[in-house]
């Protein structure tokens, strides 16, 4: 049934009483709570009975229990599923036939020591039997039936909705987990003689959705697009998703729409993995540890044993499911992700620098594809004038800067020299190096696919190297990568300098940079990912630390400005000495 048709269905019970008792049922949070006090909001002040009471089994382990928490719990259908209060708790007992009803009260709320609490036990001299007695033309809802405690069976439970249907002219809708319990339960062999009929909650998943995301938030559709992918309906997972989403929408907005499109992909599928159950492909762990891909063709089973084989097909469900949603493999960013679900908060000081670095790169790829698609029409389009072509490289070499190689802008020179424009090719090179010399984005030769071979080009890379080369202050090279994607050949020169140098780099340091560049160095200590024998992030980031912590030491004013770096004191401590 739709959502609209459960939600008449409710209403139909609770307003015309068609019906004295139904079953309510779904999956593990589809939101069937959620309807029915949707359906209470709405439709209360309607409804064919003057009372209500909701009542959790969860917990619950008597007949006792339950009857008492009936009544504890009962309020006009004016205030149905309103908080109970002390006051609801109190007017039940005002209407008990003795006179020191009101007495008990007092003394159940503290007054005096003879009473128990009524959530707990008796209040004074108040029996069970009395307070039950009292339930009549109420709309009792059941919720958590497949939660109740151990000594409170199914044959109890249903005996008393008998009895509250049949003797005290209640209706009574039970609420249940879909699946939640064994076949062999009694609720099953007794059910049919109890309920009237069973109303069957199965959203799809644009109904899910409707009930969490905002429809007219493009953020928010991203998200929708992919918990679809997943075939989430689950409402408590879908709000696992929103709250997550809502943590790392600070940190991607007015970035790149790749970052938008990557965060909005990763959230669901942390979610899912954390939080499906023992049904889900995947889990948590998969998503750290995958490394992307499908065979082309699958390992040879023939000389598997059977729990071989199991294994191997476990593992290609896995790569058939990540591959199917557009999970490629993790990175930094994905691990970033699945520290935020599994801690529950956004670290802003590892999430910030990383979100901005992979911002940078975005763009390069964006600056990237001008080059790319000029030498894609260059070889594909021949119906392009010649004039056309060479204003098309013209503009591709000075807008992307610095990510063409060398070995590009020597086949650029190449084309002006056979149109017979050399000199005109021979600004674009200056052009070209003047940006890479501010840059420095090629650090060594052997970064360099091929070698370019015009004797022009050839000499400008060579003055280029001859400045590279050259000995770096600590300074010029925290200022070259900060905010742009850090070398393997930077890290391992900053792992040079000592301790020391670090301090007095700190110290010396401008205000207008020494919180953003002392954040971003320590940082470091969560990366991961460069194929590098030394770990270098570590040893840039032990450095780092030390360097602040002995400023933070330096005096008890000074540890109080210092304080939002001791954070990655744990960090630190881990890494000295990690745990074996």
């Amino acid at each position: 049934m739709s959502v609209a048709q459960v939600e008449k269905a409710l209403h139909d019970f609770a307003v015309h009483k068609t019906g004295n008792a139904i079953v309510l049922k779904g999956e593990w949070g589809t939101g069937k709570t959620y309807l029915w006090n949707k359906v209470i909001k709405d439709f209360r002040t309607s409804f064919a009975r003057p009372s209500y009471s909701y009542v959790s089994l969860f917990g619950v382990n008597s007949l006792a229990d339950l009857k008492r928490s009936i009544f504890e719990n009962t309020v006009p259908c004016g205030k149905a599923n309103d908080v109970t209060s002390k006051d609801s708790i109190i007017d039940n007992l005002v209407k008990l036939d003795f006179s020191d009803a009101i007495a008990a009260a007092r003394k159940g709320f503290g007054y005096t020591k003879e009473a128990k609490i009524p959530f707990v036990g008796s209040i004074g001299g108040v029996v069970d039997s009395i307070q039950y007695s009292m339930v009549s033309q109420t709309i009792v809802c059941i919720d958590d039936f497949e939660r109740r405690g151990a000594s409170l069976t199914a044959r109890d439970v249903l005996g008393l909705v008998s009895n509250l249907i049949e003797a005290k002219n209640c209706s009574v809708v039970l609420i249940l987990n879909e699946g939640s319990l064994h076949k062999d339960d009694e609720f099953f062999t007794f059910s049919e003689k109890v309920f009237d009929y069973e109303v069957r909650y199965a959203p799809t998943l644009d109904e899910a959705a409707r009930v969490v995301f905002n429809g007219t938030d493009p953020y928010d559709t991203k998200i929708v697009e992919n918990v679809k992918k997943l075939e989430m309906n689950n409402i408590r997972l879908l709000r696992k998703v929103k709250y997550f989403a809502n943590l790392i929408k600070p940190f991607v907005d007015s970035k790149p729409v790749e970052i938008l499109e990557e965060s909005t992909k990763l959230i669901p599928l942390a979610i899912y993995a954390k939080y499906s159950g023992a049904d889900k492909l995947v889990d948590i762990d998969d998503l750290e540890t995958y490394k992307g891909g499908l065979a082309l063709y699958p390992p040879d089973k023939k000389d598997l044993t059977a729990e071989q084989k199991a294994v191997e097909e476990k593992k290609l469900v896995k790569r058939t499911f990540l591959h199917g949603y557009g999970y490629g493999e993790a990175d930094d960013f994905t691990i970033e992700i699945i520290k935020l679900v599994k801690n529950g908060y956004a670290d802003s000081n590892s999430l910030t620098p990383l979100i901005d670095s992979i911002s940078v790169l975005v763009e390069k790829n964006k600056q990237r594809k001008k080059i790319s698609d000029a030498w894609h029409v260059f070889h594909h389009d021949i119906t392009i004038s010649d004039e056309d072509l060479l204003v098309m490289f013209e503009t591709a070499v000075r807008e992307s800067g610095d990510v063409a190689s060398p070995y590009e802008i020597d086949g650029v020179l190449e084309i002006f020299t056979a149109a017979g424009l050399e000199k005109r090719g021979k600004v674009l090179v200056d052009e070209y190096f003047e940006v890479l010399g501010k840059s420095r984005s090629i650090a060594h030769r052997r970064e360099m696919y091929k070698t370019p071979q015009n004797p022009y080009v050839t000499e400008k890379l060579e003055d280029y190297f001859g400045e590279v080369n050259k000995i770096w202050t600590l300074d010029e090279l925290v200022d070259n990568f900060h905010g742009k994607p850090i070398t393997g050949e930077v890290l391992e020169l900053l792992s040079a300098f000592a301790e020391d140098q670090f301090y007095h780099y700190f110290k010396a340091l401008s205000p207008l940079k020494f919180v953003s560049y002392a954040q971003t160095l320590l940082a470091l200590g969560s990366r991961t990912g460069l194929p590098m024998s030394i770990n270098y992030y570590e040893i840039v980031f032990l450095k780092t630390f030390v360097a602040l912590k002995r400023i933070h030491d330096e005096s008890p004013l000074m540890a109080l400005r210092m304080n939002k770096f001791m954070e990655y004191q744990q960090m630190y401590d881990h890494k000295i000495s990690p745990v074996q």
